[in-house]
C-alpha cells in the first residue's frame, strides 16, 4: 500500500508537539510550540515534495531481483558482434541490477519517462494517476528520484543524461536533476518541435517538447552537427592567410593539388625549398596542379601538411575565379543549436507511421520520431564508437532502432541496453476487464494477456527484430487538393463551396487509393492519399531477452548462494555483452564444470573466456591451465552483499 512518507513524519511530528503543549502550558513553550508548527507547515527553498514509497520498493525490502533469459527471443545473427539486451520487468528492479554490472560504466542513458500529463496514461502502484489526483507532481518526482539517482551511478567521468520530457514536469525535472546531480554537472535544456501540427491547449497550441541534456562541466560532450544542406556549408580558402602563414612558417604545407576536369584527384609530394612554381601548372596529360600562392604571387602555406590533408579530401572543392584555379575548405559541420526545427521530428511521420509499418496492430500511444531520438545519440556518442546506451523507460524501442541505425550510418559497434515493463494500455486493460473481470482476482488470465498485448513482449521485441530482419513502411503520401482556413466568412459560405470540394473529388477520384477530408491547424483539407510500400533492410545486430524475478532475502529451505548461482550466467553476459555458450565463453560453477570445460582437452581447446566461482578450491596444475585462458572470477559486486546480510 502507497503512503506519503513525508505527510506521516509531518504529522507524527505535530501529534507530538500537541501532546508537549498540554503538559507545558506556559506562554514561552506556547509560543516556541506554535513557531516549529509553522515551520513544519511552511514550504522550503527549492524543490520540495512529497515523498511517496512505491510497491517496488516493498518487494525489494524482501527479495532480491535476478534476471533470467528467454531463450526463444534470442537473436543471434552474427557471431562477431557484441550482444545488445532487452529486459521485461520494473525498471526499478533493472536499475538495482546494473548498478551491479555497468557502475560507472555507461557512455549515455536516454530515457523518455511518463509525461505526467494528467491523462490516464500513467500507473503509479498500479493505479492511474490523473489531473484530480492531489499528488500526481509527488508521485511523480518519487517515482524518477530513486531511479535518477542510480542513473548518476551508471554514467561514466564523461556520461551524458538525456531525459524527454513536455511542459507539465519541465520544470519540477530540471530542479530533481539539479538536485542529484548537484553544482558540477551542467544541465541544457533543448527544445524539440516534434508536433508541427500542434495539439491544442486552453489558449496555445503546443508544438515542442524538450530534451533535457546532463553531463559533468569542463568536458566536450556534445561533438557538431553535419550540416545537411550543401548551399548552407561555410567555404574558405585552404591556402593559409595572416600571420605565420608563410611558405617559410611550415616547408610540410607546401605542395601541389592535382585537378581534373573540376575535382581533385591527387596530391604531390611537399616541393623542394628551391623550386618555385606558378600558381596553377599545366602537366602534360593535361592536368592542372594548384600551389598555395595568393594573388600578389607570395608563396603561402597550405592549412593542413602533406601527410594529413587526405583525411579531409571529401570536404575540400575545386575553384576558378578570374580564370585562376584554387582550392576551398569546407565546414559542413556547426555547433547543435538550443531549437531543433527539422521535419525529421515531426513525430507522427517517423515515430507513429513508422512504428505501425514495423509493428502492425499495435496499441502504443505517442512514439518518438526515430530522428529526434537519432540526434540525441549522435550529438553524444558519434565518436564514441562502442558506447554503451541505456534506456530504462523503452516504451516502443526508439532508442534501439536509432543505437543501431547510428552503427549504420556512423560505423561503430554501439550496444543498447533497455528495459520496459510488460504491462497494458488503457484499452487493452478495458477489453480485459470485458472479459475477465477486475485484473487482481484473474493472475494467470493476467499473466497469459501481458505476453500476448505486453509492451514489451509485444510492441518492443517485435520493432527491434524488424530494425534487424527488415520490414515494409507503408506510408501514407498526402497531397493536399484543396484548402481553406476556418473562419466565419468561411463557415456562413460552406454551402457554396461543397459544390467546388465535390468537383475537385470528382476530377481526381481515379489518382489515389483515397481522397479525405483530413482537419487540422484550423483548416480543412482535401486530401488526395496514396499508399507507399518501402522495403526497409535489415541492420543485423544481436540481441538477448532478460526477464526480471525475484528470490527471497531469506529463503527457509535452500541455501540463498545456491539459488543466486543459477543467474549468474545472465549478469555476467549483461556486463560483457556476450553470450555464455560453455564453448568460446564458459562459466564455472562447480568442480563438475571445470573437469568437463578445463580438464577435458577436446573442450579446453575451443575456451578463450572463464568465469569461475570464486569457492572452487584448485590445485597448482588445475590453476596452471586455468591460467592459460582469459580468466576472471565472478564478481563479488554481483550479490557479495546480499549473501553477507544473511551470513552466507
Amino acid at each position: 500500500m502507497s503512503s506519503n512518507l513525508s505527510k506521516i513524519k509531518r504529522e507524527k511530528m505535530i501529534s507530538f508537539i500537541e501532546e508537549l503543549k498540554k503538559t507545558h502550558i506556559d506562554d514561552d513553550s506556547i509560543k516556541a510550540f506554535n513557531e516549529i508548527e509553522n515551520f513544519l507547515n511552511e514550504k522550503k527553498y527549492g524543490l520540495v515534495f512529497e515523498q511517496h514509497n512505491e510497491e517496488v520498493d516493498e518487494i525489494l525490502e524482501k527479495n532480491i531481483p535476478v534476471f533470467c533469459e528467454d531463450s526463444e527471443k534470442k537473436l543471434s545473427l552474427d557471431k562477431n558482434l557484441p550482444y545488445n539486451f532487452l529486459i521485461e520487468g520494473d525498471n526499478l528492479h533493472a536499475l538495482y541490477l546494473l548498478e551491479k554490472t555497468h557502475k560507472h560504466k555507461v557512455d549515455c542513458i536516454y530515457i523518455d519517462p511518463p509525461y505526467n500529463t494528467g491523462a490516464k496514461n500513467w500507473k503509479y502502484n498500479n493505479n492511474y494517476v490523473d489531473e484530480k489526483d492531489v499528488y500526481r507532481h509527488s508521485k511523480w518526482l518519487s517515482m524518477m528520484n530513486v531511479r535518477l539517482k542510480i542513473a548518476k551511478n551508471l554514467l561514466k567521468d564523461d556520461g551524458v543524461l538525456i531525459c524527454a520530457i513536455d511542459e507539465n514536469e519541465i520544470a519540477t525535472l530540471k530542479l530533481l536533476i539539479e538536485d542529484i546531480f548537484d553544482v558540477m554537472y551542467t544541465v541544457d535544456v533543448i527544445t524539440i518541435i516534434q508536433n508541427p501540427r500542434g495539439i491544442q491547449g486552453d489558449n496555445f497550441s503546443y508544438t515542442n517538447e524538450y530534451a533535457l541534456f546532463v553531463y559533468k562541466k569542463h568536458y566536450k560532450i556534445i561533438c557538431d552537427k553535419e550540416i545537411e544542406e550543401a548551399d548552407k556549408i561555410d567555404w574558405s580558402p585552404l591556402r593559409n592567410w595572416g600571420s605565420e602563414s608563410l611558405r617559410t612558417d611550415a616547408r610540410n604545407c607546401f605542395y601541389g593539388i592535382r585537378v581534373k576536369e573540376g575535382k581533385i584527384i591527387g596530391f604531390d609530394d611537399v616541393l623542394a625549398d628551391n623550386i618555385h612554381p606558378q600558381r596553377n601548372e599545366v602537366n602534360e596529360n593535361g592536368e592542372i596542379v594548384i600551389y598555395p600562392i595568393d594573388n600578389s604571387n607570395v608563396e603561402k602555406k597550405w592549412r593542413y601538411a602533406r601527410q594529413s590533408v587526405e583525411s579531409i579530401w571529401d570536404i575540400l572543392r575545386v575553384v576558378k575565379r578570374n580564370g585562376v584555379y584554387d582550392i576551398e575548405l569546407g565546414k559542413p559541420y556547426e555547433p547543435y543549436k538550443t531549437v531543433w526545427t527539422d521535419k525529421k521530428y515531426d513525430a507522427n511521420e517517423y515515430g507513429t507511421q513508422l512504428i505501425n509499418s514495423m509493428v502492425p496492430n499495435n496499441d502504443f500511444d505517442f512514439p518518438k520520431s526515430i530522428w529526434n531520438v537519432y540526434e540525441c545519440l549522435y550529438a553524444t556518442t558519434k565518436n564514441k564508437e562502442n558506447a554503451i546506451i541505456v534506456d530504462f523507460f523503452a516504451g516502443s524501442g526508439t532508442t534501439g532502432h536509432a543505437v543501431e541505425l547510428l552503427n549504420k550510418i556512423c560505423g561503430g559497434n554501439r550496444k543498447y541496453i533497455m528495459v520496459t515493463n510488460n504491462s497494458i494500455g488503457e484499452k487493452r486493460e478495458k477489453e480485459f476487464k470485458r472479459i475477465y473481470g477486475a485484473l487482481e482476482e484473474h493472475p494467470k488470465e493476467l499473466k497469459e494477456y501481458e505476453q500476448k498485448y505486453g509492451i514489451c513482449s509485444s510492441i518492443t521485441y517485435p520493432r527491434l527484430v524488424a530494425v534487424a530482419k527488415g520490414y515494409t513502411h507503408t506510408k501514407d503520401v498526402k497531397e493536399i487538393l484543396y484548402e481553406k482556413k476556418f473562419n466565419n466568412t468561411f463557415l456562413k459560405k460552406i454551402d457554396e463551396e461543397k459544390g467546388k470540394i465535390k468537383s475537385i473529388v470528382e476530377d481526381n477520384i481515379d489518382k489515389y487509393d483515397s481522397i479525405k477530408n483530413i482537419y487540422e491547424d484550423n483548416s480543412i483539407k482535401v486530401c488526395g492519399i496514396s499508399k507507399k510500400n518501402e522495403t526497409v533492410p535489415g541492420i543485423i545486430h544481436n540481441l538477448k531477452y532478460l526477464k526480471c524475478d525475484y528470490i527471497p532475502r531469506k529463503p527457509e529451505d535452500y541455501l540463498l548462494s545456491n539459488a543466486l548461482l543459477m543467474h549468474i550466467k545472465e549478469m555476467i553476459e549483461l556486463e560483457n555483452a556476450i553470450e555464455i555458450d560453455n564453448k568460446k565463453n564458459v562459466l564455472v560453477l562447480n568442480k563438475d564444470h571445470f573437469q568437463k570445460y578445463i580438464l577435458d582437452n577436446d573442450n579446453y581447446e575451443n575456451v578463450q573466456n572463464v568465469w569461475i566461482n570464486q569457492n572452487i578450491i584448485l590445485d597448482n596444475i588445475e590453476l596452471e591451465k586455468l591460467k592459460k585462458k582469459k580468466f576472471s572470477y565472478i564478481p563479488r559486486e554481483y550479490f557479495g552483499q546480499e549473501l553477507k546480510e544473511v551470513a552466507e
